[in-house]
């Protein structure tokens, strides 16, 4: 007994890996797998298997083998059948048996072990003939049986093949068993079990449990001369003549076609892209033909294009037929309209690039046209004064020669089909000053470098740290350029940012940021317009040396001699306040601002303080103590 059990329990370890796959029995003979739908449709492939040979040859036939072909297709080639479905011409099995031999009273049963032999023919997917040979070493004896008969088998599940067999022939036992001379018997066996099936052409009988009756005689036997036995066994089958799937039938493919445009102006000779969406349910090879009532079509995919080179004003239709090779075709038409072309009127617009200019300069002049129909346009210009140099959209307005004044210029588009647009501008041009007047200008313009407190402006207040005497300085500069501007509209000035060397390199480059745009809204608040600033942003990149700045302060004609002196003692600390600044440069000139520390105003001390650093605390740790500027 402990024999049959480790037995039973290996053939339930083969099984459980594939006992999660199996389906609910429901399903019947509908469980396929998943790529199986994307085939040849499940209910043909499950008729064709099934329904049909049951009802045309009765219970005892199998579906019809189909020829071999010298090519298998690809349905012969990728079989998606579930192997638990699939019905072998022969199985042959080999097993492993243990039985309970039952002598009948007074006497005690004992136990054996042996192996069988078996070949099934299957006559149907339901019905099989087995024929089986087995042995059996008992504790008394030994035991040979020859069986014949039925067998039933349940195929509805993927993996599974549950059976019953009903068996009847002989059993030969020898002098041990009967207690008498060897003698042959009538027997018969009863049961059932499981075959899992690995593959089409093997199976692991998972377990086989059957009454088995045999009609010994003798002394040591029950005098009834009948013996009731238990057989348990397990065992490996092959499988054969397996037939091949049958040939999918073949399913019409299926198209719809669109056109891009539906609709174009006669005359264009636009072509229409023509697209067939076609799909075979077979994935049979398609072929495409077109026709059309009109025009040509061009290609032979699912890609075309519609010729409209000569056609007149009207309706066409474009025909498509698809085609699978095998007697399936589908057709599909679309529509084309051909519309005679109304003629929509340009637009202008014409812009001035400079205004006002001086006599002799030249400013440019655009004008853009755009016409509905995207039909060329050609360009004409006239002007109150001066002359226009150029064609086409863009062209220059020469002032050579002309009086202060205000110019109109005029400029005509024509889209060559009677459709015209006209737009205009003005153009002032100014007295020069006097080259004398341009250099006072330039001389009286403030350009002083402005200077920050430590790590001001902040960001929670990008509007702060701009001090009284640095606000002077930016109202003088602010007055001095817009008036520069009335002479030098293309002047500029361009804002440079610094900060110590103390701090993170991305944490001074955005404080340098915050003190050109603190300059540059400033500058905007007095007037000056946008457009003429120009930002950047250094960090500590271009930090003046120590011995730059001595020079700054030795120069200084400000400064006495003693305070300079004084001021040399605490270098360290000067140079930091002179690095943090904003430079300005003049565009027309190439000046930069003079930088010019202001020690003697009010707010210098503030200028000059290092508390705080130019960076924001990022250790935990106290930092460790400045030293202390000397006196």
């Amino acid at each position: 007994m402990r024999n049959l059990c480790a037995a039973l329990g290996v053939s339930v370890l083969f099984a459980l890996p594939l006992c999660a796959q199996q389906k609910s029995s429901g399903t019947g003979d509908e469980t396929t797998n998943a790529t199986a739908s994307a085939e040849k449709s499940a209910a043909p492939r499950k008729n064709a298997e099934v329904s049909k040979p049951a009802a045309a040859s009765g219970l005892f036939a199998l579906p019809a083998t189909p020829r071999p072909k010298a090519f298998p297709g690809p349905a012969a080639a990728s079989d998606k059948r579930v192997p638990g479905q699939v019905v072998p011409r022969f199985e042959i099995a080999a097993m492993y048996h243990y039985l309970n031999f039952g002598p009948g009273s007074p006497f005690s049963n004992f136990d054996g072990h042996g192996g069988s032999g078996s070949i099934t023919y299957n006559a149907s997917k339901w019905i099989g003939l087995t024929g089986e040979v087995g042995t059996y070493d008992l504790a008394r004896g030994a035991m040979i049986s020859y069986l014949f008969g039925p067998r039933l088998n349940l195929r509805k599940f993927d993996y599974f093949v549950p059976f019953a067999e009903f068996l009847a022939g002989a059993a030969r036992g020898n002098g041990q068993i009967t207690g008498a001379a060897e003698q042959d018997a009538f027997a018969l066996a009863a049961g059932g079990g499981v075959d899992m099936v690995l593959t089409k052409n093997v199976a692991w009988r998972v377990a086989q449990l059957d009454y088995l009756m045999t009609s010994l005689t003798g002394p040591a036997l029950t005098a009834t001369g009948r013996q009731d036995s238990f057989r348990a066994g397990a065992g490996l089958v092959l499988r054969f003549g397996i037939p091949n799937p049958p040939p999918p039938p073949n399913h019409p493919p299926v198209a719809a076609c669109s056109v891009s445009p539906s609709s174009i102006f006669a005359g264009s000779g636009d072509s229409v892209a023509v697209h067939v969406n076609a799909s075979d349910p077979d994935n049979d090879p398609l072929t495409y033909v077109y026709s059309a009532t009109g025009g040509t079509v061009e290609g032979t995919g699912p890609e075309a294009r519609w010729n409209s080179a000569g056609v007149a004003v009207g309706n066409y239709t474009v025909n498509a037929k698809v085609d699978d090779g095998k007697g399936g075709s589908a057709s599909c038409a679309v529509d084309i309209k051909v519309e005679q072309k109304p003629n929509h009127p340009p637009t202008a617009a014409l812009s001035v690039e400079r205004t006002p200019i001086l006599p002799g300069e030249r400013t440019g002049i655009t004008c853009n046209g755009s016409d509905p129909d995207n039909d060329p346009l050609t360009y004409s210009y006239t002007a109150t004064g001066g002359q226009v140099v150029g064609s086409g959209a863009k062209v220059q307005f020469d002032a050579t020669g002309l009086k202060p004044g205000t110019y109109t210029l005029k400029c005509t588009v024509n889209d060559g089909r009677g459709g015209t647009a006209d737009a205009s501008g003005n153009v002032e041009v100014k007295q020069p000053p006097e080259p004398l007047q341009v250099m006072q200008l330039e001389t009286k313009l403030a350009l002083h470098s402005i200077y920050f407190p430590t790590a001001l402006p902040s960001v929670a207040k990008p509007m702060g740290g701009l001090l009284p005497s640095q606000d002077a300085t930016l109202n003088a500069l602010a007055n001095d350029f817009k008036e520069y501007l009335k002479y030098r509209p293309d002047a500029k000035l361009i804002l440079e940012g610094h900060a110590d060397v103390r701090g993170a390199k991305d944490y001074n480059v955005k404080l340098s940021e915050r003190r050109v745009e603190r300059v540059k809204s400033y500058l905007l608040e007095r007037g000056v317009p946008a457009g003429h600033i120009e930002t950047r942003a250094f960090g500590f990149e271009k930090n003046m040396t120590a011995e730059e700045v001595r020079k700054l302060i030795e120069a200084d004609p400000d400064l006495s001699p003693a305070e300079k002196q004084k001021i040399l003692k605490n270098l360290l600390t000067v140079r930091m306040a002179n690095n943090r600044r904003v430079d300005v440069t003049l565009s027309t000139t190439g000046e930069q601002s003079a930088r010019r520390f202001p020690f003697s105003a009010k707010d210098a001390l503030t200028l000059l303080s290092r508390g705080g650093g130019e960076t924001l605390k990022k250790k935990t740790t106290a930092p460790a103590p400045a030293k202390k500027p000397k006196p």
